[in-house]
């Protein structure tokens, strides 16, 4: 170690007022956007999670209660966003709370991507489970294959919404450069 120690770097950045304006409105909108279409998402993935045929109990049970969770990731990075408007002020940014709140939105986006990645894998083997221990005959009448679609992309909402998040904060706080 040297000495003197190397300076701290500095807690606040100043921004000029009409970008704190703008980080404050995209995070308030942002965040609206991500937990409104959440609460947009349960119903729908009911009704067409109820069009499927019955698939292997752990396996169903495994894949719902991965999308619940993955769809707690995204009501996490809404709350992440909407908070960090508190740490902008009219012309300076706390750069140690944008921090934590940004690494919190990876963390969640990381969450999602493992989540929706397992829930496919569980939704594929207790469909290939439940249509091979199904009569033939009823298989095909049973499964309503346009609605299997529009379920698998329900069940990848919820990670391009965490997308959007990770996005956003990446775009919104970056991290200042730094002049050598």
């Amino acid at each position: 170690m040297s000495y003197p120690p190397p300076p701290l770097p500095p807690r606040y950045l100043w921004v000029p007022a009409p970008h704190a304006h703008r980080i404050r409105a995209t995070c308030r909108w942002v965040a609206v956007l991500l937990i409104t279409a959440c609460l947009a998402l349960v119903p729908l993935l009911a009704v067409f999670g109820g069009r499927l045929p019955r698939v292997h109990p752990a396996l169903g049970v495994f894949s719902w209660a991965l999308v619940g969770s993955s769809m707690l990731m995204v009501v996490l990075t809404g709350v992440f966003l909407f908070a960090a408007r508190r740490h902008v002020s009219t012309e300076h940014l706390d750069l140690q709370e944008v921090g934590e709140l940004r690494s919190g939105i990876v963390v969640a986006w990381t969450s999602s991507l493992f989540m929706t990645t397992f829930a496919f894998v569980g939704l594929a083997l207790g469909l290939s489970r439940g249509l091979s221990s199904a009569p033939l005959d009823r298989a095909g009448r049973d499964l309503s294959w346009p609605a299997v679609w529009v379920l698998v992309l329900l069940l990848a909402t919820p990670l391009v919404l965490t997308t959007v998040a990770l996005v956003t904060g990446r775009r919104l706080f970056r991290p200042p450069t730094t002049r050598a």
